[in-house]
């Protein structure tokens, strides 16, 4: 009896262990879930706040007092207006800094030219309603106050989304688009001056530092013949970020580069006499498939894609666009920018033709029929739109 009872009673105290440390893991463990459960709920209400402060064209760089805002110059500003809205109008009458004040709902507008003191970029804790913004470089791109204004975002603000086509497919006319429609400008991975004398400042940015909202790029993938296999090569990073794709006519993407190359002007024109030289087939031969190859492969292996036809861009801005900006994160001021970009859609660089005599031999016809027609096969597999019905009523058919 002795021993079952010594056994017993060492059964009991193991339970109380085992029941104590059980309690005491149960507690503790609630407590750090909890704390643990706390800080992700901060750090969340954190990032929503930062993002709801976000506005394109400024950097966020901390909060101010009541006293500081003598420094300011206080605008007269409608009563539904926003904080996207006092930014703009500083930087159009070319102040630095922006305030935002928030009472009661009711928002107070600021600028100034110049501060005095440095204010740090903090959780602006007891004064979360006064938001000093540094406003970044902006230009007048077009003559129109609604939409005109275009600047850059701070370095970071955008992931690297590629804007690719072939040359000649009115690439640099869709950057001009992009520009008046998100107030944002593109970006490229080429330094052509002669662009960025035409307004188009992104083009000189590093194309990776996240200050453009789109990166103009005709670079191509490898294809190497011999192990019958395609190295990505430059695509490649834009894998994950994405590209929106604009794909034109070949018949028309190769006659608008080749009276570039010609000219050597981006708005030059050619005559009936350029089309007989040897240069014009050696520009076909060359170039006709770099057109499936660029298209095929960003259609294949670069997600996420939004194909844009030029065609269905001149026929319908307004719709395009407004996929454009969707795709981009950008849509914001879409209803009110669009008319102004509708006024001034055409920009410096559209070109447009006055020669009707082009030269397409039956082997080019063939060729580049194959390569439509492949081009489109692979549009509808992947879902995207497909070509146009122009396509069919032009060279092609």
């Amino acid at each position: 009896m002795k021993e079952a009872a010594k056994i017993g009673a060492f059964i009991l105290l193991v339970f109380f262990f085992v029941h104590y440390y059980t309690m005491l893991s149960t507690l503790y463990g609630e407590g750090k879930s909890s704390a643990e459960s706390d800080i992700r709920v901060v750090r969340e209400e954190e990032a929503k706040a930062t993002r709801s402060r976000a506005v394109r064209g400024a950097s966020l760089r901390g909060c101010i007092g009541v006293p500081e805002l003598q420094a300011f110059n206080k605008l007269r500003m409608s009563s539904n207006f926003s904080v996207h809205d006092c930014v703009r109008r500083c930087q159009k009458v070319d102040y630095s800094f922006a305030v935002v004040r928030t009472v009661h709902r009711s928002i107070g507008c600021y600028c100034s030219r110049e501060i005095d003191y440095t204010l740090s970029n903090s959780r602006c804790v007891g004064r979360k309603n006064i938001l000093l913004y540094k406003l970044l470089d902006c230009g007048l791109k077009v003559n129109d106050s609604t939409c005109g204004l275009v600047c850059f975002d701070s370095p970071g603000t955008n992931s690297a989304v590629a804007l690719a086509s072939v040359p000649g497919s009115g690439n640099t006319w869709m950057r001009h688009l992009i520009e008046l429609i998100t107030g944002v400008y593109t970006g490229s991975v080429y330094r052509d001056r002669a662009i960025t004398q035409s307004g188009f400042l992104g083009e000189l940015h590093y194309w990776n530092d996240g200050s453009t909202i789109a990166i103009k790029d005709h670079n191509f993938p490898i294809m190497i013949k011999e192990l019958n296999t395609t190295v990505l090569n430059d695509i490649a990073k834009y894998n994950h970020t994405g590209a929106i794709l604009l794909i034109r006519n070949p018949y028309d993407a190769l006659i608008s580069e080749y009276k570039r190359l010609v000219t050597n002007k981006h708005l030059g024109d050619i005559k009936a006499k350029d089309f007989s030289e040897d240069s014009w087939e050696v520009h076909v031969n060359k170039t006709e498939d770099q057109w499936r190859f660029l298209n095929t492969n960003y259609i294949k292996y670069i997600s996420p894609l939004l194909v844009v036809h030029y065609e269905d861009l001149k026929h319908d801005a307004k719709q395009q666009l407004w996929r454009v900006a969707r795709f981009l994160n950008a849509d914001h001021e879409f209803e009110i920018r669009i008319n102004c970009v509708l006024r001034n859609q055409e920009g410096l660089f559209h070109r447009h033709s006055n020669s009707s005599f082009y030269s397409f031999t039956e082997e080019m016809r063939r060729r580049i029929n194959s390569n439509i027609a492949e081009v489109s096969r692979l549009l509808t597999l992947y879902h995207h739109p497909d070509i146009p019905e122009q396509y069919k009523s032009s060279y092609t058919f």
